[in-house]
């Protein structure tokens, strides 16, 4: 018979342990977690049920994807402390920025060629409108005709 290995938390040991005294008919009734300036998370079992935390127990179980979570009462949620963790995450977040940075030039690239476009199309307008200006105004009639004398003909 071949045994797995889970590569759970020590935390998250401590939970399924924990979890399995939980009887609602038993003395203890919930699981929840200590986490303070010394003590990052320890679950603890609780003989009554809480629905909101108070110092320094918490109710919210932590993401199971935490290794060494920690309970920031700054932002009022989990963390993870973890420092392997914390650099891919970095990474991820670095990664991010990067491709942020590609779209935004991209974006400025897009943006120049439409203004490079629009002004083109602004000039050619406005050659149109000369040219349609001129086509469509009175002109004074022209002649050729020297012995025209303004009027004193007889007709």
């Amino acid at each position: 018979m071949t045994e797995e290995t889970t590569n759970q938390p020590t935390w998250q040991d401590k939970v399924n342990d924990l979890n399995s005294r939980v009887d609602k008919e038993s003395m203890w009734t919930q699981v929840a977690y200590i986490s303070n300036d010394s003590i990052d998370c320890e679950p603890v079992l609780l003989s009554k049920e809480h629905k909101t935390d108070f110092w320094p127990i918490i109710v919210e179980e932590p993401p199971i994807d935490y290794i060494h979570p920690k309970w920031d009462r700054r932002i009022q949620k989990w963390v993870d402390t973890d420092g392997t963790n914390t650099n891919s995450r970095l990474n991820q977040v670095e990664e991010s920025v990067k491709s942020l940075k590609d779209q935004d030039e991209q974006v400025n690239k897009d943006n120049t060629e439409i203004k490079d476009d629009l002004s083109g199309i602004a000039k050619r307008q406005a050659v149109m409108l000369k040219l349609i200006g001129s086509a469509t105004s009175p002109k004074t009639p022209t002649t050729t005709d020297n012995k025209q004398d303004g009027g004193s003909t007889n007709a």
